[in-house]
């Protein structure tokens, strides 16, 4: 900016001109980095946060909200629990009771978590404290598992749908149709479609929840419910979520394996492959058995006491029980 200035004034530190080109120049260098962060977050494949909600929102596809989780609890006690009594697992999750409840001895009470996420989804018994005391009631507890929250849609989760959304044209009630349909739904982590897999005019299509695993039947019968409402006339739609089959590892090692990592890395790996895994062979184990740390070979690896497993349509593999006997590594 000095260079281009043609006034014949000093330019030198403390001088009138050098002052406001020193300030207009910061300014200038703020704009510079701001027009940068501005074309990041015009596409997609750059953009974050809002400005991709936004994007996306251009072509129909929206980001999807957390959810919060559902459930029922059994209180003991003779009283009355009002709507909106609070109750609270051991993790310090709350939740509201739904609608007012007499409790004669005991009594069901439906219950919905008070902050939207998956941290209020627990397992069975987990809810047993009464924050706020409750005249009469002395106990809660939760005989099944409380499910149904999910956590907002990922920058990456929603990128990824919206740019399949964008490349794989939906039209007419087409494979890619049922697809997008039925992950615009909260909770939905994974979907395939079967075309035409009871004759002419027939569509199944199978869910994962956001964990994907075994999608519950409230995400079931809402995907159910929102597809029935925008597909083609005439076209009967089954939805429905693979049932886990478990996988049972055997075998022994060379050296030492942190069984737990090991599972996880399993766990991992069924996870990016979702539902279009079609059989886990000893070779894909072994070869994730071989990148633990610590372990130098394995000898009769078997899953399910074979060399391969088969999963159909209708099907997610489980990890089952690992055994894995160690053996000593020879000098």
């Amino acid at each position: 900016m000095q260079e281009r200035s043609k006034t014949p004034a000093s330019k030198i530190e403390g001088t009138f001109e050098y002052d406001v080109l020193a300030s207009n120049s910061i300014e200038f260098g703020k704009v510079e980095v701001e027009l940068e962060e501005a074309y990041r977050a015009v596409f997609a494949e750059s953009s974050w946060g809002e400005y991709l909600t936004m994007r996306a929102a251009e072509h129909g596809v929206l980001r999807k909200t957390a959810t919060k989780a559902r459930g029922v609890v059994t209180v003991t006690g003779s009283g009355r629990v009002l709507a909106g009594s609070i109750f609270q697992s051991e993790t310090g999750a709350r939740y509201q009771a739904l609608k007012s409840t007499e409790v004669v001895k005991s009594a069901a009470v439906e219950v919905e978590a008070l902050t939207a996420g998956s941290a209020g989804n627990v397992g069975k018994r987990a809810i047993n404290k009464i924050p706020m005391s409750i005249p009469g009631i002395s106990g809660v507890s939760n005989e099944e598992e409380v499910r149904g929250g999910y956590d907002e849609e990922s920058d990456d989760e929603l990128k990824m749908r919206y740019l399949l959304y964008v490349r794989t044209p939906s039209t007419s009630g087409n494979k890619h149709h049922y697809y997008n349909w039925a992950m615009s739904v909260p909770g939905v982590g994974a979907c395939m479609v079967v075309p035409l897999w009871q004759g002419a005019g027939t569509v199944k299509v199978l869910i994962l929840d956001a964990q994907r695993k075994t999608a519950p039947s409230e995400l079931i019968e809402k995907v159910r419910t929102y597809i029935e409402d925008v597909r083609p006339i005439g076209a009967t739609v089954t939805v429905t979520s693979p049932a886990p089959k478990t996988v049972r590892i055997t075998g022994s090692i060379v050296g030492h394996c942190d069984a737990p990592r090991f599972i996880a890395d399993l766990n991992d790996y069924l996870m990016k492959r979702e539902l279009a895994i079609k059989s886990l062979s000893v070779a894909q184990v072994g070869d994730i058995l071989m990148n633990q740390q610590g372990v130098a070979d394995y000898e009769d690896l078997l899953l399910n006491g074979a060399s391969k497993v088969l999963v159909s349509n209708d099907e997610i593999l489980s990890i089952g029980e690992v055994t894995l006997h160690e053996l000593p590594v020879s000098p």
